[in-house]
């Protein structure tokens, strides 16, 4: 498959929506193996939680243990499917990251390689969700606003910690670089992309409803193909807003070369043109030349 060039200045809006379809078109299939992966590992979760902790309707006059030994299975059931989700959606989310990363350094892009690199990095992306998260929420408690600003102001530290590897706090400083001065353009990359897959998921809950017992299952399935497009999104944006705080340098190969004058080789002191050694006038000025 033929590479694309890099993203070595800023894009326009219709500039990172079309280079985030582009990438999620050319790994379409590991995007969907990754997310279809994930899906099912939260389904056979689930599966095995609801027949180890049946949470059954109390029958009529059902008794306080009763009721206590149902809510103690609602937590484990909820607890069950919470850690699985939590885990392959923190590798699946962190794995996208690395290859759209790859996809656009015109790397070669492996699927196992970037699960293992998400995995090896699962602590410290909890770590940054909880920071951002605390952050955030509390920004939408005082005055929904604030919360907003500060969404923005950080949408791009998990690109910062997975791909430049700057650390958990480092990575919020480097968002907040990243996204200074384009505040709003930030919001509308956002707003556009979410408004995306919000479509998309009214799209694939309106197929699988008919499905009746088997909705959930095509849901499942459907959902893999818009999943990967925001964490790409937001790695393009990334990279788009790199490239404008640091434009990047020329390679040795695409620099005019350095003409090196012959030892002994003479110049015209008027006009700097060279001349053959025993010229005696310039041949583009006229001027004589010294001895």
């Amino acid at each position: 498959m033929e590479s694309e060039p890099g993203i070595t200045k800023e894009l326009g809006l219709g500039e990172v929506v079309s280079k985030t379809f582009n990438l999620c078109r050319r790994n379409f299939l590991r995007y969907t193996i990754l997310f279809l992966a994930v899906e099912i590992a939260i389904g056979l979760a689930s599966v095995w939680a609801y027949n180890s902790f049946p949470i059954a309707a109390l029958p009529v006059g059902a008794t306080y243990q009763d009721a206590l030994n149902r809510l103690v299975n609602v937590v484990y059931l909820v607890a069950v499917v919470g850690i699985v989700s939590l885990v392959f959606g923190t590798i699946a989310y962190g794995s996208t990251i690395k290859m759209a990363s790859e996809e656009v350094e015109n790397k070669p892009v492996e699927l196992g390689a970037a699960v293992r690199f998400a995995a090896s990095k699962i602590l410290w992306i909890w770590a940054l969700a909880i920071i951002v998260g605390i952050i955030v929420g509390l920004g939408l408690v005082a005055l929904i606003v604030p919360g907003i600003i500060l969404g923005i102001m950080f949408s791009l530290s998990f690109q910062s910690l997975l791909i430049e590897n700057a650390g958990v706090i480092g990575s919020l400083s480097r968002s907040r670089e990243l996204v200074g001065h384009r505040w709003l353009k930030t919001f509308a990359v956002l707003l556009v992309f979410v408004i995306i897959v919000g479509i998309a998921a009214g799209i694939v809950s309106a197929i699988s409803a008919p499905f009746g017992y088997w909705s959930q299952l095509v849901s499942s399935v459907l959902s893999s193909f818009y999943q990967p497009i925001l964490p790409v999104a937001t790695t393009v944006y990334f990279y788009s807003n790199r490239a404008r705080i640091s434009p990047v340098q020329q390679r040795p190969s695409q620099m005019a070369p350095v003409v090196i004058p012959p030892s002994g080789a003479k110049f015209c002191p008027n006009c700097g043109t060279q001349l053959a050694t025993s010229a005696t006038f310039c041949s583009k000025c006229g001027a004589k030349q010294p001895a």
